[in-house]
């Protein structure tokens, strides 16, 4: 009873079944923020984003919560849809380290497709996150093998994801593997990606301001909204003082209740903000697959014509190109998402073909 009624209250929906899905009514990666923190607070119970993922119901979660299962897991594995007769779909996440970003576009590509996410070490500060793409995606590829032992391997990458897909490809390729799908979604070769960077305004105040700005971005774009924050107010608090302040800008534009702490925020941001630098810094090899890319009709830059996002450099296999209406964040989002999920069955398929 007391888990509807956190349910209810977070997702402002009345009545909740025990078998709704929390993300197929009104739940999304702010709200899931949220849930976590009513769950702690009111019920005594330690949850993370893992077991809301693969326990999305109020009765699966309820039997998680009781069982304690997931309370002790270090793998970054979630099993978005473990079922079905297609080789299994990693999702590599971006920045933020979550799959979240990814749950409108599970759903869109079948029953028969086995899907698999990724997420970052940290997040539930159990560690400290990885401060390179070769170790996270060292990390990532030994609990892969656990699912797949062997390749060929299909790998999809949003945005940084995509650098830490590429690494992932890279190491398998040394190890001998196979890759049958690299899909690089709304994904920047990583000199294209530091131009972007550093033409981002606020560039050259200090980093933990600058990627508190870009995580103020990545955790209201996606919904269509945005957090306004003033980099001059970030400079005149002290450190300590500044996650809270981007938090208490989440409430007021409506984002995030008033429950949520500041203490439910800083393992994800120092998991973004360790994963965006490792991400810029990040220098790849020359890579002898293919890669297919997904990428916006709406470019954040000017590309000068390069449709490869400057992945001609870096790539000596073919480089197929899909053009999906929308921005950067629109394209995984309903209801462009269904455009880049077929496009991408499309792409899965001639890989299963060859």
């Amino acid at each position: 009873m007391q888990l509807t009624q956190i349910w209810s209250d977070v997702l402002e929906v009345s009545p909740i079944g025990i078998r709704d899905n929390f993300f197929d009514i009104g739940g999304h990666s702010l709200l899931a923020i949220a849930l976590i923190a009513r769950v702690q607070q009111q019920l005594g119970k330690n949850l993370s984003l893992a077991p809301l993922l693969q326990s999305p119901t109020i009765e699966q979660l309820a039997i998680s919560l009781r069982s304690g299962e997931d309370s002790g897991s270090t793998s970054p594995l979630v099993a978005i849809q473990p079922n079905g007769d297609l080789p299994p779909l990693f999702l590599v996440p971006p920045s933020s380290g979550t799959v979240l970003f990814y749950l409108d576009l599970a759903r869109n590509l079948g029953s028969e497709q086995p899907i698999y996410g990724l997420q970052a070490p940290g997040l539930n500060g159990e560690r400290s996150p990885f401060t390179t793409l070769k170790e996270l995606a060292t990390h990532h590829l030994k609990a892969i093998k656990t699912i797949q032992p062997r390749g060929p391997y299909y790998l999809v990458g949003f945005c940084v994801g995509g650098h830490l897909a590429l690494e992932m490809a890279q190491q398998l390729h040394q190890q001998g593997d196979t890759l049958a799908l690299l899909a690089l979604i709304e994904a920047s070769a990583p000199e294209h990606h530091r131009l972007l960077i550093d033409s981002t305004p606020g560039r050259m105040l200090s980093p933990d301001i600058f990627y508190l700005r870009l995580f103020a971005e990545e955790m209201s774009a996606p919904w269509g909204k945005e957090v306004l924050v003033s980099c001059e107010e970030l400079q005149q608090l002290i450190p300590e003082e500044r996650l809270g302040y981007v938090l208490e800008r989440a409430k007021m534009f409506d984002l995030l209740p008033e429950e949520v702490r500041v203490e439910d925020l800083e393992n994800l941001f120092e998991v973004f903000q360790a994963t965006a630098i490792a991400s810029y810094n990040y220098e790849a090899r020359p890579y002898p697959g293919n890669i297919v890319l997904f990428n916006a009709s709406e470019q954040l830059i000017d590309i000068g014509g390069d449709r490869t996002l400057g992945w001609r450099d870096y790539v000596g296999g073919e480089i197929e190109i899909h053009e999906i209406p929308g921005e950067h964040f629109s394209i995984i989002r309903e209801p462009q998402v269904r455009v880049l999920a077929e496009r991408l069955k499309q792409a899965r398929d001639r890989a299963l073909a060859n």
